[in-house]
């Protein structure tokens, strides 16, 4: 058993074995892995350096802002890989715990499962059902299935199946085993042939030797099974072909950032493997009996054939999970890059401050909108009662000498403000803004509201300035002053705690006139005791 050992920071000395997941992990921890000899080691494909760690030689890792199930590979010199880890990554303790950010991930996948899919070194369990796909997914199913199914498609071509088929040849004397009527009346029809049956001598000995038309039996390769079968291979095969474009278009389009954990160490190795797999599908491909089939089709008699033999079952089953899309519905052991972890908790406080708006506003009509193409840019709007409240999702704020969108510009550039909110109503007009952060020390909400009071002072909506400018974060203490609502209504800029100890909307909301009576506080406080409780549990 590969068992390889680590220390952590703090110095202390654990073991990791293959089997089962380890924990232990925490986001922006730093671990150190002795390292083996003549041994790579590959966190989710990417070649951890070697440095000088105390008296031995260790690999160095430090997971950034990713929570989740991480997988590690051991290579030898030769590439061939010895053994595979995962490690459980746990969030920062001091944002959020464990709990409440597993409550996150299931609310946004509830709400929409696209919103979850990213390139972080973590992975999150997921279902097979849906149409969502993109080329992160595809390549995942790539790596799970690619080798069962080249060895269910090697047991396919050393045995396949064949079908009886009869058709008449022609035939010398000497190789004929039976004749039927029909090669009695073609013979008759020849003065050679008949001469030969009736044991005539021949009397042209310059002619073309005499051949039959007799029946024959072949073992026909070109059958409705490896019709079908050839199907599987070539969508196969053309998913590789495009998983590959799909992964140089990221590696040329990916822009450094201090928040995201680098793509391009990884992708190298990724577009190496899918590359593999694409030529032993081909070398599989150019082989009997796909190389001579006349037509590739799937139809019903050859799914039954594939289904009564085991070889060609299993490689039809595994054919389709590498080309099936979707990831909703239950957990079937598959997994799936995320998002990091500030940018969960930013799509998660959408849904939060959207709940809180509905608790609000509870006899409008609320419906979702995606304005673009971008998953990530959403627009849920509430209506009647002349009322309307929206609530966005990175919505564009263009320049001031660009057309505005939807009413909303900015003075300088152009901006993508995290949550926005906006009311119409009896009562007048409400502007807010709200910046996630998922920062929780001083420094960090200080350096973060430098957001808050640019928002505020450049953003418009149909010419109004914003109302209130808040940074929404995880937990309390970070710089209280800024949390009081008497700084809140002074400045118009500020902090709302929005996580597991509370919902800081609600008394922001009260603030700027967007409630009143006791039962709808109430209401609202009920809620935030809900979020509390869902975190705690």
């Amino acid at each position: 058993m590969a068992v390889i050992h680590y220390i952590d920071k703090l110095g202390r000395a654990f073991s990791v074995s293959p089997d089962g997941v380890e924990p232990g992990f925490v986001e922006l921890g730093t671990y150190y892995f002795k390292v083996v000899p003549q041994r790579s080691f590959f966190v989710d494909d990417e070649p951890l350096q070697t440095i000088r760690h105390g008296a031995f030689d260790a690999w160095q890792w430090t997971p950034m802002f990713y929570a989740g199930k991480v997988s590690a590979e051991l290579v030898d010199e030769g590439g061939v890989v010895v053994a595979t880890y995962h490690f459980d990554v746990a969030p920062d303790q001091s944002k959020v715990g464990e709990a409440t950010f597993a409550a996150m991930l299931d609310e946004i996948l509830a709400f929409d499962s696209r919103l979850l899919l990213g390139d972080e070194y973590a992975q999150r369990d997921i279902g097979r059902e849906g149409r969502v796909t993109d080329p992160h997914l595809s390549f995942a199913r790539l790596k799970r299935y690619g080798p069962t199914l080249l060895t269910a498609l090697t047991d396919v071509i050393r045995k396949p199946l064949t079908r009886l088929r009869r058709e008449r040849t022609l035939r010398p004397a000497h190789q004929l085993r039976r004749i039927d009527h029909q090669t009695l009346r073609r013979a008759l029809q020849d003065p050679a042939a008949t001469a030969l049956l009736y044991h005539r001598a021949q009397t042209n000995t310059g002619a073309k030797p005499l051949q039959f038309d007799v029946p024959s039996v072949f073992e026909d390769l070109d059958n409705p099974a490896n019709q079908a079968m050839a199907v599987v291979l070539d969508e196969t095969i053309r998913r590789c072909r495009q998983v590959i474009t799909d992964l140089r278009t990221l590696l040329t389009r990916e822009r450094d950032t201090d928040t995201r954990s680098a793509l391009a160490p990884r992708l190298g190795r990724r577009i190496e493997y899918v590359e593999g797999l694409h030529s032993a599908l081909r070398k599989i491909q150019r082989r009997e009996p796909f190389c001579s089939l006349r037509q590739r089709r799937i139809t019903a008699a050859g799914l039954n054939a594939i289904s009564a033999h085991p070889a060609y079952a299993r490689a039809y089953r595994y054919g389709w999970y590498v080309l099936r899309p979707g990831i909703d519905g239950s957990r079937n052991g598959e997994r799936l890059w995320i998002s990091p972890t500030w940018e969960i908790y930013e799509r998660w406080c959408y849904l939060k401050v959207v709940a809180t708006l509905k608790s609000l506003y509870p006899e409008l009509s609320w419906t979702n909108h995606w304005p673009g193409t971008r998953v990530d840019v959403i627009r849920c709007t509430g209506t009647g009662n002349d009322t309307q409240v929206d609530v966005w999702l990175q919505v564009q704020c263009p320049a001031f000498d660009r057309p505005d969108n939807h009413g909303f510009t900015s003075v300088s550039g152009e901006r993508y403000p995290d949550i926005v909110v906006t009311v119409k109503g009896p009562q007048g007009c409400k502007f807010i803004v709200m910046d996630a952060k998922y920062r929780v020390t001083r420094t960090a909400v200080l350096d973060a509201m430098e957001s808050a009071h640019l928002y505020r002072d450049c953003l418009r909506w149909n010419g109004m300035r914003p109302d209130r400018a808040v940074l929404l974060v995880p937990r309390r203490g970070g710089a209280p002053w800024l949390e009081a609502m008497d700084y809140h209504e002074e400045n118009q800029v500020g902090v709302a705690v929005l996580g597991d100890e509370s919902n800081g909307l609600v008394e922001m909301l009260r603030s700027l006139g967007m409630m009143s009576g006791d039962a709808e506080l109430s209401d609202l406080k009920d809620m935030d005791a809900e979020i509390t409780v869902e975190a705690t549990d």
